[in-house]
């Protein structure tokens, strides 16, 4: 009896080591042949930079002039005030005295049927003078100068309605900071690699692109407007396809962001992000919940396995070979996007995650009601 358990034990880990290894395997392909569009035949007549802020003062001091030094033909960088009690006002309003590009869009109040932040980005896109809209938080900054100009490629065509590209945290000292990194690789392991492989299921709104007539036709966030957080991937999720839909990975294109100090802080910031997924399409729940489910089951299967000493050398081998081409999917990503966090400690960052997914998600199963701020 109990060498049948072992022996289903052993094949319980083969199988989820085998997805594991043919998605790595898939996506790395994906990401070594990729090259990001060089060029664009559309004319695009300038770019709207838009950002969404709440008591982001002193993280505005410190983006603002990254983007207004931005090396691009024409852009406007619009600020969205909502209802911040710090000096953000009194930052803006005399940065658009002085700045011809730039403009502030204050929010005294906001509808009660509609989330905070997609009433903020919705008077901001009509606000907008262009059609190509970009778009980053108040906490972020972009990698250099021609983080527009690499969007502005994206749009190859006019049947081109989304641009997405990668954000990465900046790297702080400590076991969380570290961490924060790897989640945020890992997520972008997942849905870049998906999306290039034809089934773009999400964007992040740090680093994301949309055209503002596509967002007017098809009636704004629409029916999740009252939903915390997915400004970004709900709207990815709903309308993007691979025929609509380009990826911009360079040095150039990254964007970086703050990362959070405390635990409960990031707990709560991803809590937000994870409640979002059960509105996904069924077929995208299903795909990323198997990723989820066997990277779950390849970690607990490979312990008790390795502690039971049953087939240890198969079981030993095959997770060497998980690992080896987990870490070398993430150097091709890395390399692509010019992300410098580390993950020399990537078999001890993978055990956490998903002692992580698993908080996070019985945190989101048991938390009624999420805020944006």
């Amino acid at each position: 009896m109990i060498n049948l358990m072992l022996e289903i034990l052993f094949w319980v880990f083969v199988t989820a080591a085998a997805i594991q290894l043919f998605f790595y395997l898939l996506t790395l392909s994906v990401f070594s042949f990729y090259r990001k569009p060089r060029s664009t035949s559309v004319n695009i007549p300038g770019i709207s930079v838009i950002i969404s802020a709440k008591n982001e003062a002193e993280n505005l001091k410190k983006l603002i002039p990254l983007l207004l030094k931005q090396q691009y033909k024409a852009f406007e960088i619009i600020v969205l005030d909502d209802k911040s009690t710090d000096d953000t006002y009194d930052y803006t309003i005399e940065l658009e005295h002085k700045e011809e590009n730039f403009k502030l869009v204050r929010i005294d109040s906001t509808p009660d049927h509609i989330n905070n932040k997609k009433y903020a980005l919705t008077l901001g896109i009509k606000a907008a003078k262009f059609d190509y809209l970009v778009f980053t938080d108040a906490d972020c900054q972009p990698a250099g100068e021609y983080w527009l100009e690499e969007f502005s490629h994206g749009f190859t065509s006019d049947k081109i309605k989304f641009v997405l590209g990668y954000s990465q945290y900046f790297r702080k000292k400590g076991l969380l900071s570290m961490f924060i990194n790897y989640e945020t690789i890992l997520t972008a392991l997942h849905y870049v690699g998906i999306g290039l492989l034809g089934n773009p299921y999400m964007g992040v709104g740090r680093n994301i692109a949309y055209r503002k007539s596509f967002f007017l036709k098809n009636n704004g966030f629409g029916k999740y407007q009252g939903v915390v957080g997915g400004d970004d991937d709900l709207l990815v999720n709903q309308y993007a396809n691979r025929k609509n839909t380009k990826f911009i990975l360079s040095p150039n294109s990254t964007v970086y962001s703050i990362p959070k100090t405390k635990m409960n802080d990031y707990i709560l910031q991803k809590t937000r992000h994870l409640s979002v997924g059960k509105h996904y399409r069924g077929t995208d729940k299903l795909l990323l919940g198997l990723l989820s489910f066997s990277k779950i089951i390849f970690w607990l299967s490979f312990i008790t396995a390795i502690m039971s000493g049953y087939q240890t050398y198969f079981v030993a081998g095959g997770f060497f070979l998980v690992m080896v081409s987990l870490l070398t999917v993430l150097l091709v990503l890395k390399k692509k996007t010019g992300d410098k966090s580390s993950i020399w400690m990537l078999p001890f960052l993978d055990f956490i995650f998903i002692f992580y997914y698993i908080t996070t998600g019985l945190k989101v199963l048991f938390t009624k009601k999420v805020r944006w701020k």
